[in-house]
């Protein structure tokens, strides 16, 4: 008995012990600093949506977490993969980080689309109208493991750092851009210039931002209680207040650099007025379609 006693006492100690050094430990979380609203770098840490509902979740679950910048989407990828980086806060599903990466449920879907130069546009409806044509992207992205697959088979399309894509599309030496659909709206206002591109239609395809997790990672065994939770945040609404928190928040920011940047250009004030307020009522609807899928399209899970 006193035996069994000591037993009882050993393995009740070892528990505990176990459970402070896994509270004790501080997991790392990145994502990629250039997708606003979902996640973006500014006064070098990261904010958004995806670094929003992370906190929150953390929080919640009691973890030592620390959101940080590990340099651009394909560094902060690796580094993942490598193990350095314990969780991607908003990513997209494909064969390749399924190997060693654990996907949550879907808490945002987005449209990925094609951005051309206004005035070169293309008729597009398929795939194949991307064929022959050179292409640019922000390095380390992925849209969904078919359209990669057509990418890399069929399509030429180079992978650089945003700014030097945009670069490429401006100087003409790229005939097409792709991009997310955010993406795409907050920079092109951002730079001022929406005026001179176009966004095709429809859209090549569309997916949705998952919360990954090293499969070797001590926090992947909390992924079922992160799904629970995240699957509150989605269909209580809080994903899509906070996807409209930070997307008025960049207007703002937008607003006020285009005053400061621009006060001495009346005709491009009025040019660009005019084409925001044709193109806002276009936007709502299409982006309060896609936040209402959110709710809707995400699978059962227990609540």
């Amino acid at each position: 008995m006193k035996y069994y006693s000591l037993f009882i006492s050993s393995l009740f100690i070892a528990c505990l012990s176990f459970s402070n050094s896994f509270a004790a430990e501080t997991f790392i979380a990145s994502g990629n600093p250039k997708s606003p609203p979902v996640v973006w770098e500014a006064d070098n840490i990261l904010k958004g949506i995806g670094p929003d509902i992370t906190k929150s979740i953390l929080t919640e679950l009691k973890l030592d977490y620390d959101i940080r910048i590990e340099g651009n989407w394909e560094q902060v990828q690796e580094k993942c993969k490598s193990g350095d980086v314990d969780m991607i806060i908003a990513a997209y599903k494909n064969d390749e980080r399924a190997k060693y990466m654990d996907f949550s449920l879907p808490y945002l879907p987005q449209p990925t689309v094609i951005v051309v130069e206004r005035g070169k546009e293309f008729p597009f409806g398929r795939w194949d109208s991307l064929i022959g044509k050179k292409g640019v992207s922000n390095i380390g992205e992925s849209y969904g493991q078919q359209f990669d697959t057509f990418i890399k088979d069929k399509l030429t399309v180079q992978f650089v750092a945003f700014e030097r894509a945009l670069q490429l599309l401006n100087l003409g030496e790229a005939d097409y851009l792709i991009v997310d659909l955010y993406t795409a709206l907050i920079y092109t206002k951002l730079l001022q210039g929406e005026d001179a591109i176009t966004i095709l239609d429809p859209p090549v395809t569309t997916q949705s931002f998952h919360i990954a997790i090293n499969k070797q990672s001590p926090l992947a065994v909390q992924m079922p209680a992160i799904n629970k939770k995240l699957y509150r945040l989605v269909k209580n609404g809080t994903v899509e207040k906070l996807f409209n928190e930070h997307f008025e928040q960049w207007k703002r920011l937008i607003a006020k650099r285009s005053r400061f940047f621009h006060k001495d250009s009346n005709i491009r004030s009025q040019e660009q007025t005019s084409y925001v307020t044709n193109q806002a009522g276009y936007e709502r609807e299409r982006i309060s379609s896609i936040l209402m899928q959110s709710r809707e399209g995400l699978p059962p899970a227990a609540e």
